[in-house]
């Protein structure tokens, strides 16, 4: 009971500073000479999970507590050139002495933006971070050994690297971008994955543009079984109205797997989006995107997928200080096997989350969030399972 108590002291007497030290009329963060500004920050707050195991059975409750330190740090150097860095530590502990889940993550994100001239300008970002997730569940999470704990560990590490050029002119639009990622998991399982992007955009009055993007994406795996894509899509973006915008594309993926008995798929794809501002504090927006894809084990193209994915969102400004979201997005997956020793499969996976934020001042604000998710598999002959979670968060944000 105490590290709840301590929690709520601390979280107190940051916000009573906060309100004691704010200055009318001054921004928050550091200002030097030469343009740089240095603003650091700290989000403290308190979380409690329905599922707290993220199980499909066994759904004990569990609260815990979250620390994110924050440092940005942007430098404006004449009138051309920006560079920003931002560097967190999050530490989360959950649950209590038996039952415990404990995550630590950092990480740094660069960028660099450079205007070349009137129509063309470059951008250059970088990135690290480090995840640590410990789970220890104690002498009651196994009915048919309970003298037996287990302690499960994983860390990963991922870097990103990324260019584009972009050029704006009166008709065309232009993008040629380059990417570079690695993901690092505990195990020595690393996956690199590179990036090629050209993007065409062409306007065709002051309502309507069309759009064309032709990708291609390399994955070094490290089992040795590399796979390229090959990615076209084309389409069109609307201005309906001064508040009502939509846009869409359908295009084809081209799929190529080394190692995989060489085998090559076409599969298509489409996306369709709306946004809708339905007054001055008010914003809607609506996304689906469906994508066909095969999917393999080993050396055996295990089912064809179709992924379909709806993102709807509203966005609501009370007053100056309140603010409030509502996102609910859904994802179905139908996993159709092309032989006979494998069993149809479909995914369900709903997520709805409503956050709210209140700023006392430019130092201080109040946040808490209610997320629902559920995530339900069937698996045919096999059976259903399905996982619920409930999560509360509730806390405080400083910027300095």
């Amino acid at each position: 009971m105490r590290k709840p108590l301590q929690l709520a002291a601390l979280l107190c007497g940051c916000l009573v500073t906060s309100l004691l030290v704010a200055a009318p009329g001054k921004e928050p963060g550091f200002r030097f000479a030469n343009n740089w500004t240095v603003s650091p920050a700290v989000s403290v707050g308190a979380f409690w999970e329905s599922n707290a195991r993220d199980t499909y059975n066994d759904e004990d409750s569990g609260a815990g507590w979250r620390v994110q330190p924050v440092l940005s740090i942007s430098h404006r150097l004449g009138e051309r050139t920006d560079f920003g860095l931002n560097a967190f530590y999050t530490m989360e502990r959950g649950f209590d002495s038996d039952d415990a889940q404990d995550n630590d993550s950092y990480g740094v994100n660069l960028n660099l933006s450079r205007k070349l001239s009137k129509r063309w300008g470059l951008s250059v970002s970088a990135s690290y971070s480090h995840s640590e997730n410990d789970e220890y569940y104690g002498v009651g999470w196994n009915p048919s050994n309970p003298y037996l704990g287990r302690i499960d560990t994983e860390e990963s590490d991922h870097y990103n690297v990324n260019a584009a050029l972009a050029y704006l002119g009166n008709r065309w639009n232009l993008s040629i971008g380059a990417g570079w990622s690695r993901s690092d998991t505990k195990g020595g399982n690393e996956n690199d994955q590179y990036n090629l992007s050209l993007g065409a955009g062409y306007i065709l009055s002051k309502t309507l543009t069309w759009t064309n993007t032709l990708a291609m994406t390399i994955q070094d795996q490290y089992c040795g079984n590399d796979s390229y894509s090959y990615y076209l899509m084309t389409g069109l973006s609307k201005v309906i109205s001064d508040r009502l915008s939509a846009s869409a594309q359908v295009g084809v993926s081209m799929q190529d797997y080394d190692g995989y008995k060489s085998e090559t798929s076409v599969d298509p794809s489409y996306t369709v989006s709306v946004a809708y501002k339905a007054s001055r504090k008010v914003a809607l927006a609506l996304s689906m995107n469906s994508r066909y894809e095969s999917e393999y084990y080993g050396d055996t193209r295990d089912a064809y997928i179709w992924s379909h994915n709806l993102t709807g969102s509203v966005n609501v400004q009370w007053t100056d200080v309140l603010s409030s979201r509502l996102t609910v997005s859904g994802i179905y997956e139908d996993h159709t096997a092309p032989a006979i020793d494998y069993n149809d499969e479909t995914r369900t996976y709903i997520q709805a989350a409503f956050t709210t934020s209140y700023k006392f001042n430019r130092y201080a604000a109040l946040y808490g969030g209610v997320t629902w998710t559920q995530d339900e598999y069937d698996y045919g002959p096999g059976g259903d399972e399905t996982k619920d979670n409930v999560r509360l968060d509730l806390g405080l944000t400083f910027t300095f």
